[in-house]
């Protein structure tokens, strides 16, 4: 895609003085755009790096929540097989 300049530059010295305002103006926006499209890369990957780290953090849970129902299952067990005393 061209940039302002690029446009701008086969134009005649007549139509540069005619739209120097409406110029000005697209340059001004060409720059935000710009900004606009680093900080929504710089976000992006901010946002990419979060969603790793979640799912990390979610696959670590997942490990450990098993552990702990594996843990319980015996706990479980080990009380169901012991003969409780009357009262």
């Amino acid at each position: 895609m061209k940039t302002v300049d690029q446009v701008v530059s086969e134009w005649t010295e007549e139509e540069r003085e005619k739209f120097k305002d409406l110029i000005e103006e697209c340059r001004e926006r060409e720059r935000a755009s710009i900004e606009n499209s680093r900080v929504r890369k710089k976000n992006l990957n901010e946002f990419m790096e979060s969603l790793v780290s979640l799912s990390s953090v979610a696959h670590e849970l997942e490990e450990k929540t098993e552990k702990l129902g594996d843990a319980l299952l015996r706990i479980y067990l080990y009380l169901y097989n012991k003969e409780i005393p009357s009262s």
